[in-house]
């Protein structure tokens, strides 16, 4: 009986300890070593190399000639929170971009930003919580991030109060952004939302992401998981997703996925879109996989977001 009595509490514990692991893994900004997302984004972005570089010598010239600014705001939780701003002097408005799941703008958005300027556009794009230059501790899934989108809309509109502002995002960026209209107001100015490769909820990506990446059903760890979550990152899982959110909004969204996407299925945008009531369009890329369908095809894409966004 003393055996069995040990025996059951040991596997208590290491369900503890099996479960606290991958709530590390799932919501801690950690080292590479642990879940290399750099690697994969390398790996993916490989073969549209010119591409990136393109972006990438246009930001490093707006550097050059200190066009670019750093702009910082507070969170609702007292974070101080990076985004950097391009000036378009003669803007039509603002596009606020957000970048995905443990990445940075450099990785996810300096490809193509620069297009958006090229329409007349200032850019600001912004570091999500835990990531370069922001300051956390732990990735929510756009739960905490959809309320600091928020307060970059709101700093948005102290300084340029007569300018529209398009709200974009890709992977956790989108999805961030999706939440965040649930907070949106008339007098915040948003003139569209531009979203690519979101999930809808942050639960159910989990789930996918035990059983796609590890092989294992994650029903018997999540409910340990998001408890963990309560307990230290003040979150869960369920508090939020972006049909939900989106369910009242009227404003126009573009939504934009990969047809090969193995991280965020295409599922999660054809039912944001399907259930979605205002005014909406939907483009998927062909052969594209996760968050790259601006690299596979430039012309389409840019095409799309010219005619949505004009």
């Amino acid at each position: 009986m003393r055996i069995f009595f040990i025996v059951i509490i040991s596997l208590v514990i290491l369900y503890l300890l099996f479960t606290y692991f991958f709530f590390i893994l799932i919501s801690r900004k950690l080292s590479k070593k642990i879940l290399p997302m750099s690697k994969f984004v390398e790996e993916s972005v490989r073969p549209y190399k010119d591409i990136v570089l393109v972006g990438n010598d246009w930001i490093k010239e707006k550097y050059k000639n200190k066009e670019i600014k750093d702009v910082y705001i507070k969170s609702f939780d007292n974070l101080k929170l990076h985004g950097i701003f391009i000036e378009n002097k003669k803007s039509k408005g603002i596009i606020i971009e957000a970048h995905g799941y443990r990445s940075t703008a450099e990785n996810d958005l300096f490809a193509s930003c620069h297009e958006y300027f090229k329409m007349g556009y200032s850019l600001l794009l912004i570091d999500q919580r835990t990531s370069n230059k922001s300051e956390g501790k732990y990735i929510t899934f756009g739960i905490k991030e959809s309320k600091d989108i928020i307060n970059w809309i709101k700093f948005v509109n102290s300084k340029y109060p007569k300018k529209k502002v398009v709200l974009a995002g890709i992977s956790m960026g989108a999805s961030s952004v999706l939440m965040s209209l649930k907070y949106i107001t008339k007098e915040m100015n948003i003139k569209c939302v531009l979203v690519d490769s979101g999930y809808i909820s942050p639960y159910d990506e989990v789930l996918y992401c035990f059983k796609h990446y590890f092989h294992i059903n994650g029903k018997i760890f999540i409910g340990m998981i998001n408890i963990w979550c309560k307990l230290f990152a003040k979150f869960s899982l369920k508090e939020e997703n972006t049909i939900e959110c989106i369910s009242k909004s009227k404003l126009p969204i573009l939504f934009v996925h990969g047809s090969c996407d193995d991280f965020v299925p295409v599922e999660n945008t054809k039912t944001n879109y399907e259930k979605y009531n205002g005014s909406k369009e939907m483009v998927l890329f062909e052969k594209a996989t996760h968050g790259i369908g601006y690299l596979t095809n430039p012309k389409k894409y840019l095409e799309y977001v010219k005619k949505y966004i004009s």
